[in-house]
């Protein structure tokens, strides 16, 4: 029932309480020793999960039945009462906050049993609350949902009033002109309005009209709901990896394994990839104010039909989640509860797949037969495309290095997602009664677990974080990187790392792009970083970090060089590379520079001409800080800005003898120009606030 009370999940907790509670027990009872002993001695995942689901004392701290959240309509009634008594008292920001809870809360049509018109009625009154808060396009696509809910025939004009002054304040003559007289076409045609009111509406509604009439100059463009600017394309794709450009191809090294090589030169600023992921998440602290399926930043927050645990930025969006949201709503809760972290992706994946699908592709994924390192993932037609499950299959989990304490809990992690995985329509219908059923029936779900727990193994060193810009446009140096998601994306994931990366990625929506920061030569394998780089981390913490999350010791230029941190890098010292040997060739002082035709190497000490190089660094050292003021002090990326930056970077790049200090300087201004082009919030022409929720 739509209208039921919601009883809070009393049966779920912490997967690691959970875990720490099943220890105990098993330590009480004396089988703690021989569980280990028996999960380690598991050959694969699917063996893990037998042994886990076949414990007694798991099975009895595994809740059977996961309390689900569902709509309520007393709920969304209070919520919508808070909401217009804000409004009454002109606190519009706040009344917009009550709505859109509401908005969650109330029963979709398709599924009230009521016969209530609530949803309908939120939505009515938040374009109400939009419309005075200025954000008119907001206010427009409220009032197209309250219509299409059903919104009450009887209070309809007042709608189509409000449609007509936003397109009104937004110069869209046409619209507005038809708006209005949608708005007097109900107002004739409703038999409550007593005739003198009615005439009077009508009078206003033909000023307004008259007034549309004689509206010039161009409509204003829709600026309350951008996040980032048009998502950069590829100027010809990979054959290979649709999502990549045609010059990059999957290579398997010995000693690095696969990774991105580049078959030409490649100049800083180079789009690399834009990918879209195999399947992302909201992490919990933004499930109410991004989208669940593109992790946009939802300025119109549309509910699920469902559930009241998440929310879409569009009804496309909405639309397009149906099926893989399916196997978690109403879950939500139990979710957000538990805290399984990557858990709820690795759910989300083997959801995305479905139980067909994994039982169908069982043998072809798990027997490998003679298929080379670098094919792995790729299908028939040797694509590597990032909506194939078995790309993902097949990234490293590093399972032969971890210890049975590391396995332990994130089989328990596996045990309770599939827990509530069996309460959805993902398993088919099974006998009940059936002794061989049930065997069936639990091999099914130990298999399903299976791949939950490898990609549990998989993320920690696969998984990249879905980001948002927070811009502090009154100090936007302080302006910081966000992560509002995580997701899994199989071509990003083949690039292996640097302390000094030659890429750099930003979110557009849960769209990946990579660009190029360094110039990368033909044959150069491209390097991304994995939290560890060498201008704000020493090399011992480095090693420390990638050792214990990643399992390699790097061996990158940084590393070996035992490059400086940002704030020991000597800034008045510059060196230019070696033509013979890449070698430092130093140069002299300001006072000397000018008089210097050429310097010897200092490793190979073959002598070369300088002076060129130095006019030609002088020549864009001005341009290049003026642009670094801009993106410092203003956030100023328009213009030549970024191109000043990007030429500049590429000449010290080629050209300097690393580290440097202006290269780190001028590379950081770059990423953030492209950072401010991805997701950022506000944008500039939402400097006073769109509302935040």
């Amino acid at each position: 029932m739509a209208t039921s009370q919601y009883t809070p999940v009393s049966s779920v907790m912490p997967v690691e309480i959970l875990q720490v509670n099943i220890e105990k027990m098993l330590k009480r009872n004396g089988k703690w020793e021989d569980f280990l002993t028996k999960l380690g001695d598991c050959h694969d995942d699917y063996e893990r999960l037998q042994v886990v689901l076949g414990t007694e004392e798991v099975i009895s701290h595994l809740p059977s039945q996961v309390e689900k959240r569902c709509k309520n309509l007393e709920q969304a009634e209070s919520l919508r009462a808070k909401g217009n008594e804000c409004f009454k008292s002109a606190k519009y920001a706040k009344a917009l906050d009550y709505y859109s809870q509401a908005v969650r809360y109330a029963p979709h049509p398709s599924q009230d049993d009521s016969g209530s018109n609530m949803l309908a009625l939120c939505f009515g009154n938040r374009s109400a609350a939009f419309f005075h808060l200025k954000q008119f396009q907001c206010s427009l696509t409220d009032i197209d949902n309250a219509i299409q809910a059903g919104f009450p025939a009887g209070s309809l004009h007042k709608l189509l009033d409000r449609k007509g002054k936003c397109c009104l304040f937004l110069k869209r003559k046409q619209a507005a002109i038809e708006a209005f007289e949608e708005a007097k076409q109900v107002l004739v045609a409703d038999p409550n309005i007593q005739d003198k009111g009615r005439q009077d509406l009508i009078r206003l509604t033909d000023q307004f009209i008259n007034k549309c009439k004689s509206l010039q100059g161009a409509s204003v463009e829709n600026s309350d709901t951008e996040i980032h600017e048009p998502l950069p394309t590829l100027l010809k794709r990979s054959s290979q990896m649709p999502c990549a450009a045609d010059f990059l191809e999957i290579k398997d090294e010995a000693g690095r394994g696969r990774g991105l090589y580049a078959s030409r030169d490649i100049k800083v600023g180079e789009v690399l990839i834009v990918e879209k992921p195999y399947t992302s998440i909201v992490l919990s602290d933004h499930h109410l104010s991004h989208c669940h399926h593109c992790c946009s930043r939802c300025f119109v927050p549309q509910p699920c039909a469902g559930c009241v645990d998440v929310v879409f930025c569009s009804s496309q969006c909405r639309q397009a989640a149906q099926d893989s949201h399916a196997a978690e709503c109403q879950l939500m809760d139990a979710i957000h509860t538990a805290d399984v972290r990557l858990g709820h992706l690795a759910y989300k994946m083997v959801a995305k797949a479905g139980y067909a699908y994994l039982m169908e592709q069982r043998n072809v994924l798990e027997n490998l037969g003679q298929v080379e390192a670098s094919m792995l993932g790729c299908d028939e037609n040797g694509v590597y495309d990032s909506q194939n499950y078995a790309t993902m299959y097949h990234l490293v989990g590093h399972c032969d290095k971890r210890t049975v304490e590391d396995m332990w809990p994130r089989t328990i992690n596996a045990a309770f997602m599939v827990k509530c995985l069996q309460q959805t329509s993902f398993f088919p219908q099974w006998t009940e009664g059936d002794q061989q059923a049930a065997e069936k029936r639990f091999q099914d779900v130990c298999y399903i677990g299976s791949h939950i727990l490898r990609h549990l193994m998989m993320l920690p060193c696969n998984a990249h974080e879905v980001s948002e810009m927070g811009v502090n446009w009154q100090e936007p140096s302080q302006s910081k990187t966000l992560e509002i998601g995580s997701a899994i994306y199989p071509v990003l994931s083949l690039i292996n790392h640097s302390c000094d990366p030659s890429v750099v990625r930003h979110s557009y929506d849960d769209v990946c792009v990579v660009r190029a920061i360094r110039g990368i030569a033909e044959g150069e394998e491209l390097c991304d970083n994995y939290g560890a780089l060498y201008p704000v981390m020493d090399r011992a913490a480095r090693q420390a970090h990638l050792l214990k999350q990643y399992y390699f010791t790097c061996s990158c230029q940084a590393c070996v060089n035992n490059w400086p941190m940002y704030m020991e890098i000597p800034k008045e010292v510059m060196e230019f590379y070696c033509d013979k040997c890449r070698g430092p060739v130093p140069v002299p002082g300001i006072q000397q520079a000018s008089k210097t035709e050429s310097m010897a190497c200092r490793d190979c000490g073959q002598r070369q001409n300088i002076r060129s190089l130095i006019l030609k660094v002088g020549k864009l050292e001005q341009g290049f800080q003026d642009a670094l003021f801009k993106v410092i002090f203003e956030m100023d990326v328009e213009g030549d800005t970024l191109p000043k930056l990007v030429q500049f970077l590429r000449v010290v790049d080629k050209h300097l003898h690393r580290p440097v200090s202006c290269h780190n300087d001028c590379q950081e201004a770059v990423k953030m120009c492209y950072a401010f082009k991805a997701n950022a919030f506000p944008r500039k022409n939402n400097r006073s606030g769109a509302q935040q929720r």
